[in-house]
């Protein structure tokens, strides 16, 4: 046995079946290996920085490690992109990386992997020896789960093709280390003391992040104790729908009633919540209340939004320490049936006004139209770019367990035909809807031979102002020429088409809705270009 057979062996013990990646000299082997001998999934990407993506898809909505491998030098330093988004998102993910041979420094594809990778994912684990491979890949997987992250498991070519040692044992208590550990217990003075806030508040909002994904019930039975009412972050978007007094999201793409509401707050408590200048809408959100913060990771509290409480500890067993040290508090002055009314009610299509453009669709409108057509129980992914806020203004996530990924971390653009495929292959029980710029499609077009050949049910809706969107709304006032951000129409339908996906333009409403006749119910991978008009911004309704 080889150690790149010793390295699948380990992969498939840690439950993997399916990888994503991109071959080359110093992994095709191990792909090889892991297709042939085992039948993991192999999911070939177009680029490295995509594998990773798709990785990282897989991982968010399936609530899995994910795991991509690359091939040495050009290989890994093309993800190093993609691994930053992850580490910034804290997901769980493993890239099996290739290197050149350690004693071959003039290899045409040598470079210094370990300081990328600490740059980038912020791991490192090494596959030492022969005698050490399964071990240190089980290490791998250890470190990725239990302080979720992305971790580099770098294996130089030359070591892989050595004799592994069929005796390595695993020592058990690494494989049994399968799972995210729950977070800390909290102190109980700091429980207290917290407690003691809610006690005195009395328009209490409790907030939760991504990071109190599981915590769903505790949170629910401790508003519904206290007299809070609900709402998420962008990344945690659906996690309370439902309830009547869940407000959606808060941030800078809040909605009307959401602003209101929570303008009028006195305590806002954070759970899992990355707080930062968009959740807070640069303070207009919150204005008067008290922010509180509780997260798993003492270095998140306060690091890029002020706090004036903060607790160590894991989101659900700390709201539910909060629940045992509280009092009931119906505090019907705050949760009014007006309010659960009004909740119930809102329409966040109200008092818009449609653009008319020639040849091109008010992106409000065209998201009226999505509200009644797309399907309701789906995965959506929304990309970064001035577009990404349509979606997240007036589409609603109706599912509660990671139905909507907006991998905006890094802020790069070309992410989401990516981790579209990646999701789609994480939770093939759903349906994928991508919502894409026409110049982040533009950096990874590849990505839609890769959507084809996967055939996975991922409808890529591309929002296409022929521009960089956000880049035009930043120079004008500046006095810049725009126009530098602005490109000529192209017919990316035609080139989705060529690379094998069927594809559907449309320039208005009509067109829409005639494009969703032949592309849903959704079997497979679909592209709908929409032009867009260009005048509506997303804080002008």
């Amino acid at each position: 046995m080889r150690v790149y057979q010793a390295i699948a062996d380990e992969l498939v013990a840690q439950g993997v079946d399916t990888v994503f990646g991109l071959m080359g000299d110093a992994n095709m082997y191990l792909v090889a290996d892991l297709v042939e001998r085992h039948g993991v999934r192999f999911v070939a990407a177009r680029g490295e920085n995509a594998a990773v993506m798709m990785a990282d898809g897989y991982a968010r909505a399936a609530g899995r490690c994910g795991v991509a491998t690359v091939t040495q030098g050009p290989g890994l330093a093309s993800a190093g992109n993609a691994l930053t988004i992850a580490a910034q998102a804290r997901t769980p993910l493993v890239l099996l990386a290739g290197d050149t041979p350690a004693g071959d420094p003039l290899h045409v594809q040598n470079f210094e992997q370990l300081p990328f990778a600490l740059a980038t994912a912020g791991r490192f684990v090494p596959v030492r020896s022969p005698g050490t491979a399964r071990r240190d890949t089980a290490a791998a997987f250890r470190a990725a789960r239990e302080a979720p992250g992305p971790v580099v498991l770098n294996a130089p070519m030359d070591l892989q093709d050595a004799e592994a040692d069929p005796g390595e044992v695993v020592p058990r208590a690494v494989l049994a280390a399968g799972g995210r550990r729950s977070g800390p217990e909290p102190a109980p003075e700091a429980v207290e003391a917290l407690a003691a806030l809610l006690r005195e508040a009395r328009r209490p909002v409790l907030l939760a992040g991504r990071g109190a994904e599981g915590a769903r019930d505790e949170l629910v039975a401790l508003a519904d104790r206290c007299g809070a009412v609900l709402a998420t972050t962008l990344m945690a978007a659906g996690l309370f729908a439902g309830h009547p007094y869940a407000l959606g999201v808060a941030g800078g793409l809040a909605r009307p009633l959401t602003r209101e509401v929570l303008g009028e707050a006195d305590l806002v408590i954070a759970f899992g919540a990355g707080l930062n200048r968009w959740t807070a809408d640069h303070g207009a959100l919150f204005p008067a209340a008290t922010v509180a913060c509780v997260d798993a990771d003492p270095a998140a509290i306060g690091a890029r939004w002020p706090v004036d409480a903060g607790v160590v500890g894991d989101a659900a067993r700390t709201a539910g320490a909060l629940a045992g040290a509280s009092s009931p508090e119906p505090r019907p002055e705050w949760r009014t049936p007006g309010l659960a009314g009004r909740i119930a009610a809102a329409d966040p299509f109200a008092g818009v006004s449609e653009v008319r453009e020639e040849g091109r669709v008010d992106p409000r409108t065209f998201m009226r139209v999505c509200a009644r057509r797309l399907p309701r129980d789906r995965t959506t992914v929304v990309g970064v770019g001035h577009f990404g806020g349509w979606p997240n203004l007036f589409l609603d996530s109706v599912a509660t367990d990671r139905a909507l990924l907006a991998p905006w971390e890094f802020g790069s653009i070309g992410v989401g035909t990516a981790f579209g495929v990646g999701a789609a292959a994480g939770r093939p029980d759903r349906p994928v809807v991508v919502f894409e710029g026409d110049g982040s499609l533009l950096t990874s077009l590849g990505e839609l031979d890769t959507l084809a050949r996967t055939g996975l049910p991922v409808l890529v809706v591309v929002l296409d102002d022929a521009a960089y969107g956000a880049e035009v709304r930043k120079l004008a006032p500046r006095g810049a020429d725009p126009g530098l951000a602005r490109f000529p129409p192209r017919d990316l339908a035609a080139v989705a088409r060529a690379l094998g996906v069927p594809a559907r333009v449309a320039g208005d409403a009509e067109a829409a809705e005639a494009a969703f006749d032949a592309l849903l119910p959704l079997r497979g991978p679909a592209l709908l270009q929409v032009r867009v008009a260009r005048g509506p911004v997303q804080d002008r309704f």
